[in-house]
């Protein structure tokens, strides 16, 4: 070790390895978060949150101004867009789920589906972003006769808040869902 001759060279030292300490313990902090957490999608549909897994989606953007109507379809699909210069088809989730068309605002949001076989998109009231889970959902045991309950694989509670893990991979291979022509 050399020896520091100067107050200054001293104060020099001291701050270099609080920086390397302060990083090294950032990057142990990081290590450590990323094991034993869960991560999701938060989205609202009427008064009920849900989740979606990252695996089950693509993106997540504001709904566009220009949709165009798909004739001889089902009430709840919304439409065809297009995303980046390839057509989009839009569904709207809550018609879909509870016959009740979605009322477009500025929280409306668009979610695409990550399912290999089924490019679409879903239009939601609402969606919250990231959500940061410490444990993994609990299974979900099916005793809900809901309208949801055949897409929910889970739930989860945080902070007084309860999630419904909800399934795009699920949705994606309803036949009533696939079935969209009127």
């Amino acid at each position: 070790m050399s020896h520091t001759s100067s107050p200054a060279e001293m104060l020099a030292v001291l701050q270099d390895i609080q920086l390397r300490s302060q990083q090294s313990a950032a990057k142990h902090s990081q290590q450590d978060d990323s094991h034993g957490r869960w991560t999701a999608i938060g989205f609202r549909i009427a008064e009920q949150h849900f989740l979606v897994p990252l695996s089950e989606t693509r993106e997540v953007f504001t709904v566009p101004s220009q949709i165009t109507a798909v004739p001889k379809s089902e009430p709840w699909v919304f439409g065809i867009a297009n995303l980046r210069g390839e057509l989009l088809p839009l569904f709207d989730l809550k018609y879909f789920l509870y016959g009740t068309p979605t009322k477009l605002n500025k929280q409306s949001r668009i979610v695409v589906n990550n399912h290999p076989h089924l490019y679409s998109g879903l239009l939601l009231d609402e969606v919250f972003g990231l959500k940061h889970f410490q444990y993994e959902p609990k299974l979900h045991e099916e005793v809900s006769d809901s309208a949801v309950s055949a897409y929910i694989t889970g739930s989860i509670a945080q902070q007084d808040m309860h999630w419904d893990v909800f399934s795009f991979d699920k949705l994606a291979a309803d036949h009533r869902f696939l079935n969209a022509a009127a």
